[in-house]
């Protein structure tokens, strides 16, 4: 057991990280703030790679804050997850585990796409987005062999995610009347809130630490301004989780079957929910945007059942998809698990699948539970966009999922113990 005041030593240190750069950004520069990270996190990875992994969910949106391009935030993961995985492999070493195994071949199968594609294209295939998810899967390497505490996971991702769903609401900033910023569209920013929601709302009825309502109506609040269908779905997932988890089964079954019985009796009532949280998209805009992405996902489906071993090359199908004559723009799958299918082949979207079985069709205690429900709401969101190698938004999934990886197999999770919330109310 750690002193007290090791903890609160670490607590202050980790709430301060933050402020600390935002004021070394506006009066010293970001080179000097991020040398300032890049010395801290040199110092801290090596005895705490755990209290690292936190420090680094803090600080990805203060990155988007300083640097809308969101070079800031992919320097500072990228760098990151270099420093783990050298402290990771010269310290402890990488035992073999069916998890890692998997991780192993996922990478090895999307840099044979990459490298190696079913189909030769005339345009040069862009590498940023295949460095990204190699980034993203070395990052689940490391929070999987030196996991954080899962509720402190769970608490930073959503005062992070409050804070910047604040920033976002006093900047104001509207495309079509949707709130955007950060360099997210308004899909995207909606993506990057929707976790930090669904962590506040299980650390709320979980924990019975009601203040973090609090943090989960600024995120709420933000996203019903982007207004994105994909994002509702998203936090309407992780919500059904939280409050299902735990729960007897004939009390799930109950819950599911009133949901559908209400959506059947009551069809008008989508619609005008769709209408309300939608607001000044018309139905004209909305079946376009549907159509298009429609057809975009039929094109991915058939092209990657024509080339399912090594798929197109990763990162190549937006321009397949514009010299298409069935499709003809440069559109994106909007969806990331045919993205995986299509671009690296359906055994690299198997590959994902078995780590998704791996980390989130377990039972897990309360606090890791709330894991599981940010996970499960993140899967929803790869539906409706390409989020695996968006750095801003896709980090917390991916710590996450690293974590909810590194809990024992044949234990019972139930009776591991829970660390005081950072933020509770005594009870009377």
């Amino acid at each position: 057991m750690r002193s007290r005041f090791a903890v609160v030593l670490g607590w202050t240190g980790l709430l301060a990280a933050a402020p600390a750069v935002v004021y070394l950004v506006l009066f010293h520069g970001t080179l000097t703030a991020a040398a300032a990270v890049a010395a801290c996190f040199t110092l801290l990875v090596w005895p705490r790679p755990d209290l690292a992994l936190l420090v680094l969910l803090a600080l990805v949106p203060v990155a988007a804050v300083a640097d809308p391009t969101g070079a800031a935030a992919v320097a500072l993961v990228t760098g990151v997850v270099a420093l783990l995985l050298l402290r990771t492999v010269v310290l402890s070493g990488l035992r073999v585990r069916a998890d890692l195994v998997v991780i192993v071949l996922m990478a090895f199968v999307v840099t044979a796409s990459y490298l190696l594609p079913q189909v030769a294209l005339t345009v040069e295939r862009q590498w940023k987005g295949y460095v990204l998810l190699l980034v993203a899967l070395g990052l689940l390497v490391v929070s999987a062999a030196a996991p954080a505490d899962p509720l402190r996971i769970a608490q930073v991702v959503a005062i992070a995610g409050a804070c910047a769903a604040g920033y976002l609401l006093l900047r104001g900033e509207y495309a079509a009347d949707r709130l955007t910023g950060l360099g997210l569209n308004p899909n995207y920013a909606g993506a990057m809130l929707a976790l930090p929601l669904v962590a506040a709302a299980g650390l709320a009825r979980l924990h019975r630490s009601w203040l973090w309502l609090l943090p989960a109506l600024v995120c709420g609040a933000a996203i019903l301004q982007t207004r994105s269908r994909g994002t509702f779905l998203m936090v309407a997932a992780g919500l059904a989780c939280v409050v299902l988890v735990g729960r007897p089964l004939r009390h799930k079954v109950l819950i599911a079957l009133s949901l559908a019985g209400v959506a059947l009796a009551l069809p008008g009532t989508l619609d005008v929910v769709g209408e309300n949280l939608t607001g000044s998209r018309t139905s004209t805009e909305l079946t376009s945007n549907t159509e298009v992405r429609k057809q975009a996902a039929w094109l991915a489906a058939r092209v990657a059942l024509e080339h399912p071993l090594r798929g197109i090359g990763y990162g190549a199908f937006p321009d397949y998809a514009r010299t298409s004559s069935e499709l003809g723009i440069y559109i994106n799958t909007h969806n990331d698990l045919l993205r995986l299918a299509v671009e690296a082949g359906i055994g690299a979207l198997a590959l994902f699948a078995v780590l998704l079985w791996l980390g989130l069709a377990r039972r897990h205690a309360p606090h890791q539970a709330i894991l599981q429900s940010m996970g499960v709401a993140y899967v929803v969101g790869l539906l409706f966009a390409n989020t695996l190698t968006h750095v801003i938004v896709t980090a917390p999934f991916w710590v996450c999922l690293g974590c909810l990886l590194a809990q024992p197999r044949h234990t019972q999770p139930t009776t591991t113990p829970s660390p005081t919330p950072l933020l509770s109310v005594r009870k009377t």
